[in-house]
């Protein structure tokens, strides 16, 4: 805890857009994920919104890239071309993320090298729920959820024109971003359509980029290093990490007085290389402790993602007497994923076909209560052909009921009480590689929410939130059998295993408006049955055959899933454990020069996580302690930012899990507005990594063969057109 300090790069959107008439105000920004649609600093449940300016400055890169510098939240990159948000020390199937309410309905959480299929080039803002959040989204959200909120579904018309577009260019592996959008309203309709386009070569990195040529690299210059440590690791380049992101789509809508519906359809196609696995042959795994090791059949490797979706909206204003609203959300969902070798041949295709559905009935106070009913359903297909086909075809089901209510009480004061009945229903659609019988499988869920905010003055607040959130296992918990070679594993799944249930408390205090605003939040988060992957030691092979030998050293094996002391990969159980996640997180601003021509904000944030097993062990891919500083200040047309981090060493790390070195990380942007008429220019140059550190993130499977990019500076320009009506 010692390393808990002040830190960093962040602005609370509080701070990004102060009202003219009054230097301290703050915007009200409507949390579009609460069930009661309303602004942050009246939610009992704390919640962080990314929007404004703070946005602007962060939108290249994936989703991950983004949030990567909130409190509490980190990225589990497996290379440029993929960021998933893992919060407050856990990722994968428990953090859900959504495209304005309904899920991503992609492969992210099956393996780390999927991409995530939303384009934050298109986001207005970005919701982050931390801790169970499954009243309203399901079991899959057990650690918390993202959800990236647009406006091409809107409950009101803004008549006339509007666009936007953004252009830029950045110096780390000739970096282009690209994207527009347009938006017409004319009478009860709303039209809008938008298009972006991320490129990039092969990313430059500090030195070499896998950890077995450090030592060389200590050893010789920039214009003496070991040419025989180039062919197999190339200098300052992290090979095969070039991508080419591409994302489009439209949308109309009706609004009257009654409601509103409406239709969009949105397009997102990724190509992307998988940098390290044509360089290392031994370095870390990370589950549950296991060493991981990235074999030669990854050389040259290439993602190719494409997804069609469909989302559609409806709301009804008073649908009967005692009723405010009815809601419903659909997404429909085509998605297809491929694996390429380096000969171009399809090494494994993943299919997944889904509809989700949401409808939630919000009604009139009741005693003073108020709340949200609302019933969920999911339908999904899914299916993985070829050589990392470790999940048999499977169909996943899914129907929840949801109830949360919330009412006043004393002064200021507010009490949310909820409750959530989820069934999940596993089908094997297919024939399965695992040499025994493989059944289906259902789960019947339960989670309890309790939470009160106490207003212990003006903007004073105090909030106590207490859940137990439960989530089924998935299909690949269950089921897997086979090698997973973007983790060099060779997995096996386990039928018998139960639902998660995770129990926790966490209390939060804060001052959100005036001069000096501030949050504090501590959390105590405890997971019976934690699902994770344990190393094998029994000298077996994958199916169960030939001679035990326990040696004390975790067993290997190779693709086909025979005992091999010098096998490719790592036999590994998904197993089930109590586990325990506790941690801090802080955050203020200091707007330092209020009035006058030059306004300068300060602010600062910090964290801490911890995650180990109930009776000892830590726990792999935690994120280290974060700390530092940042400023923004405005003269006339001039903005500026700067914002300085430093994360500590991560040395508390699972069995056989190497350690990551602490970083220093430098951030700076400068712009420049220029306002014509209806239409407002940004000039702006950011510096990211401007100290140009090896940064490896503990998070990430490929800290040792893949660091994040070195130096980049982006030159850019924003426009914005809104015309007077």
């Amino acid at each position: 805890m010692t390393s808990l300090a002040l830190a960093l790069s962040w602005s609370l959107p509080a701070h990004t857009q102060q009202a003219e008439e009054d230097d301290t105000a703050v915007p009200t920004i409507v949390v579009e994920a609460s069930p009661f649609k309303r602004s942050s600093e009246e939610l009992v449940q704390p919640v962080d919104v990314l929007s404004g300016e703070a946005l602007e400055r962060r939108r290249n890169g994936t989703i991950g890239d983004v949030l990567a510098d909130r409190p509490g939240v980190s990225n589990a990159s497996f290379g440029p071309g993929v960021g998933r948000p893992v919060i407050r020390g856990q990722g994968g199937p428990r953090v859900q993320i959504l495209d304005n309410g309904i899920g991503t309905m992609d492969a992210s959480s099956i393996s780390a090298d999927h991409a995530v299929s939303v384009d934050p080039q298109n986001a207005e803002q970005i919701e982050i729920i931390k801790g169970p959040a499954t009243l309203i989204y399901g079991g899959g959200a057990s650690a918390g959820l993202v959800n990236v909120v647009d406006d091409r579904l809107p409950d009101a018309v803004t008549p006339g024109l509007r666009a936007g577009g953004n252009f830029s260019y950045g110096s780390n592996a000739d970096e282009k971003t690209r994207s527009a959008k347009l938006r017409y309203g004319v009478g009860p309709w709303q039209f809008g359509t938008q298009y972006s386009l991320r490129t990039a070569g092969d990313f430059s990195v500090p030195g070499f980029a896998t950890r077995q040529h450090e030592e060389s690299e200590h050893d010789h210059g920039d214009d003496e290093h070991d040419h025989g440590h180039e062919e197999a690791d190339s200098f300052n380049i992290l090979d095969n990490s070039s991508l080419r992101t591409e994302s489009y789509g439209a949308s109309t809508a009706f609004v009257g007085s009654r409601g509103m519906l409406g239709a969009a359809v949105t397009r997102f196609e990724t190509n992307y290389g998988v940098p390290g696995h044509a360089h290392a042959h031994e370095h870390e795994h990370e589950e549950g402790g296991q060493e991981e090791e990235a074999g030669h059949s990854h050389e040259g490797v290439r993602i190719d993602l494409e997804q069609t979706r469909v989302d559609l909206r409806g709301k009804l204003y008073a649908p009967m007497r005692g009723f405010e609203a009815l809601e419903a959300r659909i997404g429909v969902n085509d998605y297809r994923h491929k694996e390429i070798e380096q000969s171009g041949a399809i090494g494994t295709q993943f299919d997944v076909t889904e509809v989700e559905a949401r409808v939630q009935l919000s009604h009139e106070p009741i005693a003073a209560w108020k709340g949200v009913t609302g019933l969920q359903l999911s339908d999904r297909d899914f299916e993985a052909v070829g050589a990392e086909a470790f999940v048999p075809p499977t169909k996943t089901r899914g129907v929840g009921l949801f109830v949360v209510e919330q009412r006043p009480f004393g002064t200021g004061h507010q009490l949310e009480l909820g409750g959530r009945v989820d069934r999940l229903e596993h089908e094997i659609d297919g024939v399965s590689n695992a040499p025994f019988a493989q059944r289906d499988q259902g789960f019947t869920t339960y989670s309890l929410s309790a939470g009160s905010a106490f207003a212990l003055g003006e903007h004073l607040h105090l909030r106590l939130n207490a859940q137990r959130a439960q989530r089924a296992p998935s299909t690949e918990e269950l089921y897997a059998y086979g090698p997973h070679l973007a983790t060099s594993s060779f997995e096996r799944g386990d039928q018998s295993l139960d639902p998660e249930t995770a129990n926790n408390i966490e209390i939060t205090i804060g001052r959100d408006s005036g001069r000096f605003t501030w949050e504090g939040s501590v959390y105590y988060n405890r997971i019976n049955d934690y699902v994770y992957l344990q190393e094998i030691d029994s000298g077996l092979d994958a199916d169960g055959s030939g001679t035990a030998s326990s040696d004390g050293v975790a067993d290997r094996v190779d693709e086909s899933g025979q005992f091999d002391a010098e096998g490719e990969l790592l036999l590994v159980d998904h197993r089930q454990r109590n586990a325990e996640f506790y941690g801090a997180e802080i955050q203020a601003g200091y707007k330092l020069l209020a009035s006058g021509p030059l306004k300068l904000n300060l602010r600062t944030f910090g964290d801490v996580v911890r995650g180990e097993f109930a009776r000892g062990g830590d726990l792999p891919r935690i994120t280290p302690a974060r700390a530092g500083i940042g400023a923004d200040a405005r003269i006339g047309a001039l903005t500026g930012d700067i914002s300085y981090q430093r994360t500590v060493r991560q040395e508390r790390t699972a069995a056989l899990e190497t350690d990551t070195p602490g970083y220093d990380l430098l951030s700076a942007d400068l712009g420049y507005v220029l306002k014509l008429g209806g239409a407002q220019a940004t000039l702006y140059v950011r510096g990211r990594n401007l100290l140009d550190e090896k940064i490896r993130l503990s998070t990430s499977f490929l800290k040792d063969v893949a660091p994040l990019p070195g130096r980049s500076i982006f030159t850019g320009l924003r426009i914005d057109f809104t015309p007077a009506i």
